[in-house]
């Protein structure tokens, strides 16, 4: 048997194992193509493609000649990896060329490649719909699991109704894992705004019978939960009582998009669920489903009343059952009828605080100010996030809180909110003026125009993008100029070109097409991406995203050690964990910044319960990163719970900040770059709230 094939069956027997730790089909990256240095792979090759790769180089056609028509298949597969990463859309033909390729490896990365297209760059829709006719024609053909289970996959990311049918055919009359990869690839595709047909939910009834296995039982639910049809009802509440944790959290979330009145009853159930994550989706459907409440009597806030026991918890030390579900409330929000439930629940937090000592004290503060803050966005206005978290939490992350709740908020007298919230423009934290301008932009308030616009020119270029963007949103003319100029100070600084590219949009700056076209021909692709959506908004023409090498660039990948590991240090404990091989750059530059002790004394920004916690941020915002970006490194690594990503704001804008799942993740999968994944302390991942620290990260 040749290499190439051992490494393919080594690939199948993983997925056929279906670990039940992520829920469903798993597949390793192939280590061949990506990361080895193959027996009849010259390195010299490797190394070039390599070298392309970072550069977002065609090279002339190099790298698709090599997918097409190199002798040996590890490098016909190497190549196509690079195409996946490079995500150009004049290399599609190659890719889908390939996806009939004689030796299976290199069909499998075409197919992968193939899925990757348009994942940040649209393609125009002749070419979707090409790859689309070439999956559906190599898949029908395809004997190979592995590779016929990432051109399914790569059929939900495409989301084309023909792409949709043939992946409900999938769901009868197959093997196992392939209709569990066909129900996964539904859901994402349903996540991603396709419609899905109605026969998917008679095609994934026999795969949530108790005897279907964990995988089968947890992509019907998926598909379900995303599917948003009013028929899948009564299948989600019949997996709402699965033995697994991970099936019932879905059947729950989707409940919250599609359930009624009655469902209450299921759901309250749910939140004396063992696992905090299927209380926090169950707290969160019921959320929903008192938004939706019409009556004086309402069975879901009603529900929602047995979270208070949560608090009894959070004070026995269980942050994860006791805090997640009530942040996952104040996330998510109740309607006015609801301020009696909030202010009970937020009582209850008070008192708690005063029984517990050290840590678990931040933990209520931390709670009590998130619940504050969506008391404020009921209201309108600043108030019980003034004086919440007891003086624990400070002023500057109090107030931000509460900004970008109103932000979110319809305003009964959008002058009187303007008035309430203008004053904060000149607080002295950047991070509170950037929360009050989302929110004057929000409002569209033209009678701030003047307050906002000396921010543009701030030397904060993060806080003069917030500007410009609120600026755009109003309809603020007399800033076109500064905008303009802002364009040349953040040309290094990709991360930032969408918001000030989408402002010059807004306000129909003419004008600007000449820094615009520039901006085409950024060497950094999120540029050309903003840069042409909004020149296709100003001229009514459409202008594609041209291809330009991105060029060797600052950032070169230091060194990281075999076996490399990072200890993220908290307060509440230690997560170790463990980079990946085939990600060297991104993982490589969270490695070195952990040497030079750059994450050292941040926090978790941004903590989704059952979603992700994020960290890596020296403005603690969201918004800032180490000064610089790199490229994406796209693999296979499934997001499954406690998978480490690298976050981004578009293309290529990776930089200190990373987040770590919760909880399995399929449509992140292929979007942003795994590096790692938690191998000890996961249990101090679920226990982590908005604002907690990061003491240090060690690099081992």
């Amino acid at each position: 048997m040749s290499l190439a094939r051992r490494v393919l069956w080594s690939v199948c027997l993983v997925v056929l194992a279906i670990p039940f730790a992520a829920c469903q089909p798993k597949r390793k990256p192939v280590p061949t193509a990506a990361q080895q240095k193959a027996e009849t792979a010259p390195p010299s090759e490797l190394q070039q493609i390599q070298a392309l790769e970072d550069r977002r180089a065609l090279s002339n056609g190099l790298i698709v000649q090599w997918s097409r028509s190199h002798p040996d298949p590890l490098i016909r597969a190497r190549a196509l990896l690079a195409l996946a990463r490079v995500q150009k859309p004049s290399t599609a033909q190659a890719i889908a060329e390939a996806l009939s390729d004689p030796a299976p490896l290199p069909r499998y990365e075409a197919a992968f490649a193939a899925g990757e297209m348009g994942t940040w760059v649209p393609v125009p829709e002749a070419t979707r719909k090409m790859l689309v006719q070439s999956l559906l024609a190599a898949e029908a053909n395809e004997a190979e699991l592995p590779v016929k289970l990432t051109q399914l996959e790569a059929l939900g990311k495409l989301g084309t109704p023909a792409a949709v049918e043939r992946l409900a055919d999938r769901l009868l009359g197959t093997e196992p894992q392939v209709a569990a990869r066909a129900a996964l690839s539904l859901g994402v595709a349903a996540k991603a705004g396709a419609q899905l047909p109605g026969r998917v939910i008679t095609g994934t009834a026999p795969m949530l019978k108790p005897e279907a296995s964990p995988g089968e039982r947890f992509g019907a639910a998926y598909a379900l939960a995303m599917s948003r049809l009013p028929a899948a009802r009564p299948a989600l509440l019949l997996c709402a009582r699965d033995p697994e944790a991970e099936v019932r959290l879905l059947c729950a979330r989707g409940l919250g998009d599609i359930g009624s009145d009655t469902d209450a009853v299921t759901l309250r159930r749910l939140l004396d669920d063992p696992d905090y994550r299927v209380v926090v989706e169950a707290t969160r459907a019921l959320a929903k489903l008192a938004g939706r409440c019409r009556s004086g009597a309402c069975p879901a806030l009603g529900a929602l009343s047995d979270l208070s026991f949560r608090i009894d918890r959070l004070e026995r030390g269980d942050v994860a059952g006791g805090a997640q579900p009530l942040l996952a409330l104040a996330q998510q929000g109740l309607p006015m009828s609801g301020r009696p439930l909030l202010a009970s629940l937020r009582g209850r937090v008070i008192a708690g605080a005063g029984k517990v000592q050290g840590r678990l004290k931040a933990d209520f503060a931390n709670i009590d100010c998130r619940l504050a803050a969506t008391m404020d966005k009921q209201q309108g206005k600043l108030e019980d996030v003034l004086l919440c978290g007891g003086g624990l939490i400070p002023e500057a992350r109090r107030l931000i809180l509460g900004l970008n709740e109103l932000a979110t908020a319809p305003a009964k007298d959008p002058e009187r909110r303007v008035l309430d919230v203008a004053p904060y423009l000149r607080h002295g934290d950047n991070g509170v003026k950037a929360a009050a301008l989302n929110v004057l932009g929000e409002l569209k308030a033209k009678s701030a125009a003047d307050r906002i616009r000396p921010l543009i020119d701030s030397s904060d270029l993060i806080l003069a993008t917030a500007a410009a963007s609120a600026a755009g949103k109003i309809g603020d003319t007399q800033a076109i100029p500064q905008i303009r100029a802002l364009v040349m100070k953040t040309a290094k600084l990709p991360e930032l070109a969408g918001p000030i590219a989408e402002a010059l949009a807004n306000l129909n700056a003419k004008d600007a097409e000449v820094e615009l076209r520039a901006m085409l021909q950024s060497p950094y692709t999120n540029q050309r991406l903003a840069a042409a959506q909004a020149l296709t908004k100003l001229t009514g023409t459409k202008v594609e995203v041209p291809e330009v090498e991105a060029g060797e660039g600052p950032f070169k990948v230091p060194y990281v050690p075999k076996n490399a590991k990072l200890v993220i240090k908290t307060e509440k404990g230690e997560i170790e964990v463990k980079l990946y091989e085939d990600a060297p750059m991104t993982a490589g530059n969270i490695y070195r910044l952990a040497q030079r002790g750059f994450f050292r004394n941040l926090t978790f920004h941004r903590v989704v319960p059952d979603f992700v916690v994020q960290g890596g941020d020296p403005r603690g915002d969201g918004e800032g990163g180490p000064g610089y970006t790199i490229r994406d490194e796209i693999n296979h690594h499934p997001y499954a719970a406690g998978v480490v990503g690298m976050a981004l704001s578009g293309p290529d804008t990776g930089g200190s900040q990373f987040f770590i799942t919760t909880s399995p993740q399929p449509h992140l999968d292929g979007r942003y770059t795994a590096f790692g994944e938690v191998v000890a302390g996961r249990e101090i991942v679920h226990q982590l709230l908005e604002g907690d620290k990061i003491l240090d990260v060690r690099a081992q």
